[in-house]
């Protein structure tokens, strides 16, 4: 082994040409002062061709696109012209740094056609598909009118039979009257449901957002649901003397909707038990532990946590772990439909506030829904 060559030190050029990617040195006014040999390959020029020519000549954008990379400190992606492939596309990801005491600008190339043309074809196919997607939800929800329309004046006529108004029905006609009515009842919760997916998929859901107080509108809906589960002979306590404050800056009616949905849940799948329906303020860790920001101790007034729980409601790992996807055709135990359109509904509208949402269960436990929302005005 000769350690003379062991310690030479290479020359410039060796180092250059030996750069794994393509290295172009450009002037400030952006002429190409010189180019490694890996740089030349790329372009499909020698480097007499290349030396004096302005860098826009081969990269699109030329000396702005060098500027752009050099304030963003990023590399970009351009589209390049290669000599006799000028039927081709070809897309250099560029990175530039200047040297402002040698007045030059040195830049890396790497071929990244093949990667590009890729994603911009899925990113194509994909905003096809969206276009589609929205075209059919914007189409459902415009003719949901007439749907739900037709459905009212069927529960409606059936509601009129059973209350006698074309006559005193038989058994067995009130009977059939009474599944009719219920059916259409379902039917048209349901639609409504899905209806309100399609026009938040489709970003056609339009919020007003506002200051409201949040104890008015609790003592409101508890109200008006204490007595359906006393009906059933239920339990329903609520407790909201924790809270911080009443003042609350969302959709007081998406808001009042979420809370409903859940009570409707427990009100329609469950028989006997108990309902608890409590809010306050989340502690730090709780906030930190589920990636919101939190920063300080008064960081907890701004935001509410919302605990619903129903005794002797059992959802099994399966029925969780689908319980907001709203495609998802997990049923094994025929569960009503509009419980899992509900929960897909709810869990939209928290992340909207820019919330979360949480549901456990267990079969000596029942089932809990928790949700986070910021309160306060961003």
């Amino acid at each position: 082994m000769n350690l003379l060559n062991f310690f030479k030190r290479p020359k410039k050029e060796d180092i250059f040409n030996k750069l794994p990617d393509g290295t172009i040195i450009v002037s400030l006014e952006g002429r190409i002062l010189d180019a490694n040999n890996k740089a030349l390959k790329m372009f499909g020029v020698s480097r007499l061709e290349m030396a004096g020519e302005f860098f826009s000549a081969y990269v699109e954008g030329g000396s702005n696109l060098l500027n752009k990379i050099i304030s963003l400190k990023k590399p970009l992606i351009s589209r390049v012209n290669v000599a006799k492939k000028e039927n081709e596309d070809f897309y250099y990801e560029i990175s530039a740094h200047r040297d402002s005491i040698e007045q030059k600008v040195y830049v890396t190339l790497r071929d990244v056609s093949q990667n590009y043309k890729m994603q911009n074809m899925v990113n194509g196919q994909f905003e096809i598909a969206k276009n589609i997607i929205d075209d059919k939800n914007t189409y459902l929800v415009n003719i949901s009118g007439e749907i739900l329309s037709s459905l009212a004046t069927i529960e409606g006529f059936s509601k009129a039979l059973s209350d006698g108004v074309g006559g005193v029905l038989i058994d067995k006609q009130m009977k059939y009257v009474n599944i009719i009515n219920k059916n259409a009842r379902d039917l048209t919760y349901d639609l409504e449901k899905l209806f309100t997916i399609f026009r938040l998929e489709s970003n056609l859901y339009q919020y007003d957002f506002r200051n409201f107080d949040v104890i008015n509108l609790l003592s409101t809906i508890v109200n008006q649901y204490e007595p359906l589960f006393t009906s059933k002979k239920m339990l329903f306590e609520t407790n909201f003397s924790t809270l911080a404050s009443r003042a609350c800056f969302l959709d007081p009616a998406v808001f009042e909707y979420v809370i409903r949905s859940i009570l409707d849940v427990f009100l329609n799948n469950t028989q006997i038990g108990r309902i608890s329906f409590s809010a306050g303020n989340p502690p730090i860790a709780f906030l930190e532990q589920h990636d919101f920001d939190a920063k300080d101790d008064l960081e907890p007034s701004k935001y509410m946590l919302f605990e619903m729980k129903a005794s002797e409601l059992f959802l099994d790992e399966e029925e969780l772990a689908t319980l907001f996807d709203a495609y998802s055709c997990l049923n094994k135990n025929k569960r009503p439909i509009g419980m899992k359109l509900a929960f897909v509904l709810i869990k939209k509208f928290i992340k909207q506030f820019k919330g979360d949402i949480w549901v456990y269960s267990k079969s000596s436990f029942g089932t809990m829904v928790s949700f986070v929302v910021p309160v306060e005005r961003k």
